[in-house]
């Protein structure tokens, strides 16, 4: 699956930093690219028609990328997450003429209600993740991390205790790339069908840890796992909806 091109044009001017933590073995199979757009004050509607007319042009020139669009639901103004994922580096190397031209024909009314862009990628950690589909809401829960290997060992056992008591609501862990000292190291995604999912009484992770592991376990776990966070902001979460009408698939 190609990356979407227009996710690297926003994102030109984005620098990454190294000084990732150390994680358990990654899965190698895609990396996630994420694109955050800040949208200017009181241009939401006239930022979504321009994006509009660009998505039009790209399914018109049958360019194979994909992506999907979330909007924040909450925090501070406007802000639109494009998502798409990459095989492999080489693939930044690869052209697609088709998004290239219809960037360069769309770009200025885009980006006339713009006032920020930031580039962050991930590669998915599949040893931790459970399976997720169909889910229009989702909630980001952001770590940054002190201790790589302590932080590692204490997820690793909690979603494989999760697992194995066959809890249906194990959410999907990623672990960044080249973030800088100020960013999450690692994020996890809990999924949900609708706003109205959000409502339903899920058990936590603790109490299904507790309740197949022990509560001895679970306090351990807990405990190992708070100390490898940084001593200051070492959580903060994202909640967004999935946008369809500014989201891209090359099938449709």
């Amino acid at each position: 699956m190609k990356t979407n091109k227009l996710l690297l044009a926003l994102s030109a001017t984005a620098m990454l930093s190294a000084g990732a933590v150390p994680a358990q073995e990654e899965d190698e199979s895609y990396i996630l690219e994420m694109t955050e757009v800040g949208v200017k004050l009181g241009h939401t509607a006239k930022f979504r028609e321009a994006v509009k007319p660009y998505n039009a042009c790209v399914a018109e020139n049958d360019s194979d990328a994909d992506w999907s669009a979330w909007r924040n639901v909450g925090g501070d103004g406007t802000t639109y997450h494009f998502v798409s994922t990459m095989a492999n580096w080489a693939e930044m190397d690869t052209r697609d003429e088709a998004l290239e031209s219809c960037w360069s024909g769309h770009m200025e009314s885009i980006m006339a209600h713009v006032d920020s862009v930031s580039t962050s990628f991930a590669r998915p950690m599949t040893a931790w993740s459970g399976d997720a589909e169909g889910y229009d809401m989702v909630r980001l829960h952001q770590f940054r991390v002190d201790d790589g290997e302590e932080f590692g060992e204490a997820v690793g056992a909690i979603t494989s205790i999760m697992k194995e008591a066959e809890y249906e609501h194990v959410g999907s862990w990623y672990d960044m790339i080249g973030n800088s000292s100020n960013e999450p190291d690692y994020f996890v995604v809990s999924h949900y069908d609708n706003f109205a999912a959000m409502d339903e009484d899920r058990a936590g992770p603790y109490n299904v840890v507790s309740e197949h592991a022990g509560e001895e376990r679970a306090e351990a776990l807990w405990d190992q796992f708070g100390d490898a966070l940084k001593d200051d902001w070492e959580y903060f979460h994202v909640m967004l909806r999935r946008d369809s009408e500014l989201s891209h698939s090359s099938d449709e």
